[in-house]
């Protein structure tokens, strides 16, 4: 991946991620009984997700060790696998999908972090390093390949078609875009580490 790439990729997850904190934020302050304990998971989870995605594509990487990143990404799985099962795979919170998707895209992230050769240095440095390797499992990378290709594709008519509400609750439009740029992003990581 070209320097230039790296870094602009690691702009828009680092504006994801702090647009998933500015609604948390604004959840907190509106106190809005629509704004349930899933959407805080979800944009919490949406907010590390693109942290560790903007730390991926930075050409000099990013804070937290590459172990560190496992550890989150193995809890947010755990939790969205665990919510699609108490909830026997409902529709859950609006927009944002079905748990099972975010846990699918937990695991996406998992791959990218473990399919790549690392010594037990690089995963315990304080300092995760750029993203770099050719991964092994290629055709579990093309799965999810697909997978990231399918969810790029379910939120392009969101982006056009989606509300633009008043606030940063209730703007479908730019949450769907969030989310779109999410996929596409980890499905192109995924498919240059292939």
């Amino acid at each position: 991946m070209a320097a230039w790439v790296g870094w602009v990729l690691t702009a828009a997850f680092l504006a994801i991620a702090g647009y998933s904190v500015a609604r948390l934020c604004a959840a907190a302050r509106s106190g809005s009984p629509d704004y349930t304990g899933g959407h805080r998971a979800v944009d919490l989870a949406h907010a590390a997700t693109a942290t560790g995605m903007a730390v991926m594509c930075s050409p000099v990487g990013g804070p937290l060790p590459a172990a560190g990143w496992v550890a989150v990404f193995t809890l947010v799985t755990g939790w969205f696998l665990g919510a699609a099962l108490v909830r026997g795979g409902r529709q859950a919170i609006g927009w944002h999908g079905p748990d099972w998707q975010h846990a699918a895209a937990g695991l996406g992230m998992l791959y990218m972090l473990l399919a790549v050769p690392h010594t037990a240095h690089s995963m315990s440095t304080p300092w995760t390093g750029p993203h770099t390797g050719e991964a092994v499992l290629p055709v579990l990378g093309w799965a999810f390949v697909a997978f990231f290709a399918l969810q790029t594709v379910r939120f392009g008519p969101q982006v056009v078609r989606g509300a633009r509400g008043s606030g940063l609750l209730a703007d479908s439009r730019l949450a769907a875009a969030c989310q779109l740029v999410m996929a596409a992003g980890t499905g192109y990581l995924i498919f240059v580490m292939l």
